[in-house]
C-alpha cells in the first residue's frame, strides 16, 4: 500500500487572488490529515524547466524513483508534459476546459501519475465517458472551516445589490432593467480587473478600491444580493466551453450572509451540490424580478446556508479523501 505523506504547494511562487483559497484549503487539510506542507525549492523548479526546456520530461519520469505520494492542487489542466506530474504525485485538478481533441495529449501528459482527483463531477463523468485510461476519481470543491464563523456575525447591509469579479453580461442586462424599471434604486459593480477590483455604482459613485483578500470578503458582507453563473453559460468567460461546474465564488457569497440569485443548467455538478437548493435559479427578466422584490423583504438564512456549507466545508472533505485514497490502496501518513 502506497502512502500520501505531504502536500505540494505553490505558495512562495504564486499569490495571485484566485489561488489563495487553494492554501486556505491546504492549510485545513494539513491540520486534519497531519500533512505537512512542502513548497518545492527554486532549484528543483530550476532543473525541472531544464528538462522539460530540452525535450527530456520522458527522462525525467524514468529517472524518478518511486517514493511516497504528495497531493497537488492544479489550478488548470494542460495537456503540457511537466515533471511535476510524475509517479509521486496525486493532482487535484479544479479547472477543465479542454476539448474532446485535446484529451489524448493531457491523457499522455498526466499517465505518470497513480491518481488523479478532479473537483467537479460534470468533468469526472465527462472523462469517464471518454475512457481515461488514468485512475480518477471526483473530489469536490470546499469551502474553507473559517468561512463558516463568519456567518455568525450579524453584518451590515450597505448595498442591494453587487457584482464581485467581472460583471457578467446576463445580469448586467437584467439589473438594468430592474433599475430602469425602479427609479432610485441603485447597484455596484466592478469597474476594475478580476485582480484588481474597482468598486463604483451604476451612477458612478466610487465605492472603495479592492486592496486583498479580507476587503474581498469584506464586500461581499456588505451586501445584500449578488449573482452567480456557472462558466459555461458565462458570457464573460469565452474560454470555459461546454463545462459547468460550481466554483468557490458561491461559498463564499452565502458564508458572508449574501442572497444569491443564479443562472445555471441542470448538470452533474449542480445535482451533486444540490445547488438549486440554496441559489435560485433564473433564465428570464420576469424571473429575476420576483426574486429581487423578494430577497430585498427577505431576511437571509443563515441556519439554512450553515447547513449546506458545511456539507462541503474543507474539513469535511479532508475526511472524504481518506475514502477516496483507500479504494486506490492508499494510505495518509504524515512524514
Amino acid at each position: 500500500m502506497r502512502k500520501l505523506t505531504k502536500i505540494y504547494s505553490q505558495r512562495g511562487f504564486f499569490n495571485y487572488p484566485s489561488i489563495r483559497i487553494v492554501f486556505e484549503w491546504e492549510d485545513i487539510i494539513s491540520r486534519t490529515l497531519g500533512l505537512p506542507i512542502k513548497s518545492p525549492g527554486e532549484i528543483s523548479n530550476i532543473w525541472h524547466r531544464r528538462f522539460e526546456k530540452n525535450g527530456l520530461t520522458g527522462l525525467y519520469h524514468t529517472l524518478t524513483p518511486q517514493c511516497s505520494l504528495g497531493l497537488r492542487y492544479i489550478m488548470t489542466a494542460t495537456a503540457k508534459e511537466e515533471c511535476w506530474y510524475n509517479r509521486n504525485s496525486i493532482p487535484v485538478i479544479i479547472d477543465f476546459w479542454m476539448e474532446e481533441k485535446d484529451l489524448p495529449a493531457f491523457y499522455k501528459a498526466f499517465r505518470h501519475v497513480p491518481l488523479m482527483l478532479v473537483t467537479s463531477r460534470e468533468v469526472y463523468e465527462y472523462l469517464r465517458e471518454h475512457r481515461c485510461p488514468i485512475p480518477l476519481e471526483h473530489w469536490g470543491l470546499s469551502v474553507p472551516d473559517s468561512y463558516l464563523e463568519r456567518l455568525k456575525v450579524l453584518h451590515e447591509k450597505k448595498y442591494d445589490f453587487c457584482f464581485f469579479g467581472r460583471p457578467n453580461p446576463f445580469f448586467v442586462r437584467l439589473i438594468d432593467e430592474y433599475a430602469a424599471r425602479h427609479p432610485g434604486f441603485e447597484y455596484v459593480l466592478n469597474k476594475g480587473g478580476i485582480d484588481n477590483r474597482s468598486y463604483e455604482t451604476n451612477t458612478g459613485r466610487f465605492i472603495c478600491a479592492d486592496t486583498g483578500r479580507d476587503s474581498y470578503l469584506q464586500m461581499i458582507a456588505a451586501t445584500r444580493i449578488s449573482c452567480y453563473t456557472t462558466p459555461g453559460i458565462d458570457e464573460s468567460k469565452a474560454e470555459t466551453g461546454r463545462f459547468n461546474q460550481v466554483t468557490p465564488r458561491v461559498f463564499e457569497m452565502l458564508s458572508n450572509g449574501c442572497h444569491v440569485i443564479g443562472h445555471y443548467p441542470s448538470n452533474p455538478d449542480t445535482q451533486w451540490y444540490n445547488l438549486a437548493s440554496i441559489v435560485p435559479n433564473v433564465d428570464d427578466y420576469q424571473a429575476f424580478e420576483r426574486e429581487m422584490d423578494r430577497l430585498l423583504k427577505e431576511p437571509f438564512d443563515t441556519e439554512k446556508a450553515s447547513a449546506f456549507l458545511k456539507r462541503h466545508s474543507t474539513s469535511q472533505r479532508s475526511v472524504e479523501l481518506q475514502d477516496v485514497l483507500s479504494r486506490h490502496s492508499i494510505s495518509i501518513c504524515g512524514e
